[in-house]
């Protein structure tokens, strides 16, 4: 049974590493905007951390991690930021590009662990209200960044926008409303049984992938490069969090989506294909 097991594994890691590569390799999974680049590389980290646990994921993002650092040298699809990254330290390069993914992967499947082991079906709601909260809340931040945007600074906040953003008290409180109400939704969604334990366990680990990514990649480029011209420059004496706002845009919002309802949609195929164990179906 275990070689059984192991040879699915190796199977399953070895289509993942594939879809990494073409992802890597041609324009289907990389969109180009400005600095940054919309990834689709996140979907596979999402899938083998569902599939094969922590190892698993923590694999199939070192991997995504590598190819991410060849894309600083042209191999693949050119990273403009990358290319001036590796240029400025190839080593901190490598640091920024390949442990955030390879952390990213070893926690998102300890997270989908520990989802399935949830016993109470409140339990499930509860989180799933959680993580509808941090995406509604990306959301709305990205629709103000949307309108907020200076014509010609496709990275810079109006005066007006970054007024209300460094409000302090106004912000907080028109942000505290969004998270509520999209937690209520999230909840309502799910309590009325319209999505399984597995689509829901299976979706907010993709959900977390991407957020995970986003967050664990921006703040390694803060702490590694911060104080290099070029991102001192990009920076441009705003407030830290502002900036990687602004900076990933709506690049993460768009990744956050995809990767949420292809893992879902994924995930319950492999639970169905029995490639996976489904989480235990308990009364409340």
């Amino acid at each position: 049974m275990k070689t059984k097991f192991n040879t699915k594994a190796m199977v399953l890691l070895g289509l993942l590493t594939a879809l990494v590569v073409i992802f890597s390799t041609t324009p289907i999974g990389s969109i180009p905007v400005g600095p940054l680049v919309i990834t689709l590389n996140v979907i596979p980290v999402a899938i083998a951390a569902i599939a094969l646990g922590p190892i698993g994921g923590a694999a199939m993002g070192a991997i995504f991690g590598l190819f991410s650092f060849l894309q600083c040298f042209g191999i693949g699809v050119p990273s403009p930021m990358g290319e001036v990254l590796a240029n400025i330290s190839p080593v901190l390069t490598f640091i920024q590009r390949v442990i955030p993914r390879t952390l990213d992967g070893l926690l998102v499947g300890l997270l989908f662990r520990s989802i399935t082991k949830i016993k109470s079906l409140k339990g499930y709601y509860i989180l799933t209200g959680v993580i509808s909260a941090l995406f509604g809340l990306a959301l709305f931040m990205s629709a103000m960044m949307l309108v907020g945007y200076e014509k010609g600074e496709k990275y810079n906040m109006s005066a007006d926008m970054y007024s209300l953003m460094s409000s302090g008290s106004l912000i907080f409180y028109i942000c505290a409303f969004v998270t509520v109400l999209c937690f209520v939704i999230g909840y309502q969604i799910v309590s009325s049984k319209k999505l399984s334990r597995t689509q829901v366990a299976c979706s907010i680990t993709g959900f977390c992938t991407a957020l995970l990514n986003t967050i664990f990649f921006m703040t390694a480029l803060v702490l590694l490069f911060g104080n290099t011209e070029y991102m001192k420059e990009k920076i441009d004496g705003r407030n830290i969090l502002l900036f990687i706002v602004t900076f990933v845009g709506i690049n993460a919002l768009f990744e956050m989506v995809i990767t949420t309802i292809v893992s879902g949609a994924v995930g319950s195929a492999l639970v169905n294909a029995k490639l996976i164990d489904q989480p235990e179906k308990k009364k409340k």
